[in-house]
């Protein structure tokens, strides 16, 4: 019955990404194993009490809950002391997440600190950290967007679920095909034509032993032997790279909260189309005297 109740549910809800779809199953499924009837003829006194003992953390019970949610609403079954208990549940995150960024304001180096910390890579030839942290600084990227092959012709760069970076002879072309948010904002290609930029691109390729003569790319994030990090391993490396370990959300908070301080509204919709967020997102996740419990 439960199996039953969750593919009705889904065959209704088409638009729902697979990744959605997958992050549904493992709710419901998690929940109907605990439960002695399907989510929509179970009390939900019941679900709330089986949810909380299954975890303690509030974004999972809130995913939990949320799900069966919207289950009962197709199979319209009340809904009013899930609806509740995941307010509730919402206004503790709200208030973890105030007293985080509090804690931020005060460690978070400024963008003054991270643009030193670019220039001192670059003095010491640290050219893969140059680029990643320049990516990072300029188009705010996430992290899987820095999982890129290198390539030094338009021609190699054809896979169309591949980051490239392009290397020219007096620029570079960044095209972003696989990022969080691209079936909302399209691919997104950026030149760059900076001096220094370009040398830490060519310098790391040369240290790689240069392109492939088979048009191969060398890739970005990867072992000595130019072997591409595994997706699971890409938060990791990167932050191994960045100033004090910082996370790429963390430089994006900088960013988020320096330009608000500034009053510079078209930095602000610069750094949206740049991340692929919008501007709304940005205030209320990465801007730091943002209150959302308020």
């Amino acid at each position: 019955m439960a199996q039953r109740e969750f593919t009705d549910y889904i065959d209704a809800n088409e638009r729902l990404s697979p990744r959605t779809k997958s992050g549904y199953r493992h709710s419901y499924f998690k929940m109907a194993d605990g439960l002695d009837k399907t989510l929509a003829k179970s009390n939900q006194k019941d679900i709330v009490e089986y949810v909380y003992g299954i975890t303690d953390n509030p974004n999972s019970r809130v995913q939990h809950i949320n799900v069966a949610i919207q289950v009962r609403r197709h199979n319209n079954a009340s809904v009013d002391k899930l609806v509740n208990t995941r307010m509730r549940l919402k206004l503790k995150i709200d208030e973890h997440k105030d007293a985080v960024n509090e804690r931020k304001k005060e460690e978070l180096p400024s963008m003054a600190e991270l643009t030193r910390h670019l220039q001192t890579l670059y003095t010491e030839e640290r050219w893969r950290d140059v680029v990643v942290n320049y990516l990072l600084l300029t188009y705010n990227t996430r992290n899987k967007d820095l999982d890129i092959a290198i390539v030094g012709s338009q021609k190699h760069a054809t896979d169309p679920e591949v980051n490239y970076i392009i290397h020219r002879k007096n620029d570079s072309v960044y095209v972003r095909n696989n990022y969080k948010t691209r079936s909302v904002y399209g691919i997104k290609r950026h030149v760059f034509r900076t001096v220094k930029i370009n040398r830490a691109i060519r310098s790391f390729v040369e240290e790689k032993g240069g392109f492939p003569e088979d048009g191969s790319p060398v890739w970005l994030l990867s072992t000595g032997n130019n072997k591409r990090i595994e997706d699971t391993s890409i938060q990791k490396f990167i932050r191994g790279r960045t100033y004090e370990g910082l996370s790429e959300g963390d430089y994006n908070k900088v960013a988020v909260t320096q330009i608000n301080k500034l009053g510079n509204f078209s930095k602000l919709k610069r750094l949206s189309a740049n991340r692929g967020t919008s501007i709304s997102t940005l205030i209320t996740e990465y801007h730091l005297d943002f209150k959302s419990s308020d």
